[in-house]
């Protein structure tokens, strides 16, 4: 039999010839073939067994094939460009098709008396749950959402694995899908939206080795257990705070806790701001300051969620932004430059509370967006700027764009700050100071680019209307993000 003859009679020998090659440094490439593929196994005449002879070696590919677009989404803002949100999206299509086709052969499995280990329906669960898990991560990583019904597919999986070790069936390998579930739910409980690409890729390899400490029940916790998350399996969402939502009164919730991984990041956060190496297998991608401030702000969400304080309400007005500390910097000391075009664009307020907004883009070239990210903006050319930070981003695409903005002040005034710091000398940097507020106890305090701070006292100059000069001293370090931190400081009556 000849090669086009055995093609013939096995559908799957190109894809097992493909699968056989070496990893193509292109991954558009690689991406168009695996598409295509997945494509020819979805025909009619690609029976299970053809399709399960695949499923290993497609896992594996499709997976070098992700990490190969992370590093590229790693480094870019948002919105992605057409290109890029074009690749992500069929990525994202395709990891969602390889689970569904482990779903198709793990259905046929349970159904056999004989079992292996490659056809053991708890091995099968985790190969889907990590493909799911990959998924969720590029989603986040294109500033998109979970896909439709991705949180059902991942309850049921899940819970299918469960079964089967009940049973007595792949008690060991169900270890491997639980860890792959509770990925997606420390994932999904570090609040993704709001952290930028870098910070996305470093959670999603500490998660992938830490993710398993977390704990699942399904009794529910007490009331002073306020660190849990609870799910319905027969919904469509993602974990939810206790602490922020009280569980409905239904049989069959799954409770989930992160407590313990945020002690372990805890842990790390020490090591990472002391002077002791890194510990082994310290994953690439952020500076030590810089995974240590990633995870003092997941830790909280893994801990104890904030609580919503205030209802958003629905509205339609149009506003100016202005985005990017610098550029705020720059326009609040010379406010004709708000007037060109590049330094403003207007959004459309869609929902709004005392302590933030929800905006969509209307006009203007948005680009260069982050989590974390400063941003100013007001109704009028007669108002006072509100000054914000950009608490999520959202961008199905690459022309729709929404923020999520919590309220620092609604007025600031540029300075330039140095810190005061023996072991290494800074040069002067833009700061905002933001007038204290009564109602949250809070004092002074100065928005400044994130590694601003690094000692205890500092020197703030203003030189807009007259030149002033003063030592402060900061009290507390309340915000930090990839882009700003945010500090109380007094000024001290007795410089050095």
């Amino acid at each position: 039999m000849n090669a086009a003859e055995s093609n013939l009679s096995d559908p799957t020998a190109p894809v097992l010839d493909w699968l056989a090659s070496n990893l193509s440094t292109d991954a558009d490439l690689e991406l168009a073939t695996l598409v295509r593929h997945l494509e020819e196994l979805g025909r009619s005449d690609v029976s299970h067994s053809q399709l399960h002879r695949c499923l290993d070696l497609l896992h594996s590919r499709s997976m070098a094939i992700s990490r190969q677009f992370r590093e590229r989404l790693a480094g870019a803002s948002l919105p992605l460009t057409l290109g890029l949100h074009r690749s992500a999206t069929r990525l994202v299509s395709a990891l969602g098709k390889l689970a569904a086709s482990h779903e198709e052969v793990l259905s046929e499995v349970r159904n056999r008396l004989v079992r292996t280990l490659r056809r053991n329906p708890a091995t099968i669960s985790a190969k889907a749950l990590e493909l799911l898990g990959e998924q969720l991560t590029i989603a986040h990583l294109a500033g998109n959402s979970a896909p439709y019904e991705f949180w059902l597919k991942a309850h049921s999986l899940y819970a299918g694995s469960i079964a089967e070790a009940e049973t007595g069936h792949g008690s060991e390998t169900t270890e491997s899908a639980k860890a792959a579930y509770k990925y997606l739910l420390a994932f999904s409980a570090a609040h993704p939206e709001g952290l930028t690409g870098r910070e996305i890729c470093w959670l999603s390899d500490f998660l992938t080795s830490n993710a398993n400490s977390t704990s699942i029940r399904h009794s529910a916790p007490g009331e002073d257990e306020m660190g849990w998350f609870w799910l319905d399996p027969d919904q469509d969402t993602q974990p939810m705070s206790i602490h922020r939502r009280n569980p409905p009164n239904v049989d069959g919730l799954v409770y989930f806790s992160g407590e313990e991984l945020a002690r372990r990041a805890t842990s790390l956060i020490e090591i990472l701001e002391g002077e002791a190496p890194l510990p082994a297998g310290f994953h690439a991608g952020l500076e030590r300051s810089e995974a240590a401030t990633l995870l003092r702000r997941v830790r909280e969400y893994w801990a104890c969620p904030p609580r919503r304080e205030h209802s958003r309400r629905r509205s339609q007005y149009a506003v100016r932004v202005c985005c990017g500390l610098d550029t705020i910097w720059k326009m609040l000391r010379d406010p004709g430059l708000i007037h060109q075009a590049r330094y403003s664009s207007e959004w459309m307020v869609v929902n709004e509370s005392p302590t933030g907004y929800a905006i969509m883009q209307v006009t203007g070239n948005a680009n260069e967006l982050n989590a974390g990210m400063a941003l100013a903006l007001r109704r009028s050319d007669d108002e006072p700027w509100t000054l914000c930070v950009v608490r999520w981003i959202r961008t199905e695409t690459p022309e729709q764009i929404e923020l999520g903005l919590q309220v620092l002040a609604n007025s600031a005034k540029p300075v330039t700050v140095g810190f005061r710091n023996a072991n290494r000398t800074r040069p002067m940097s833009p700061a905002l100071v933001l007038p204290p507020v009564q109602a949250l106890g809070r004092q002074q305090a100065i928005l400044a680019p994130a590694g601003t701070y690094s000692a205890r006292r500092f020197m703030l100059v203003s030189d807009t209307n007259r030149l002033y000069v003063a030592q402060g001293r900061l009290l507390s370090l309340d915000m930090q993000t990839a882009a700003v931190e945010l500090f109380q400081y007094e000024i001290d009556p007795y410089p050095l």
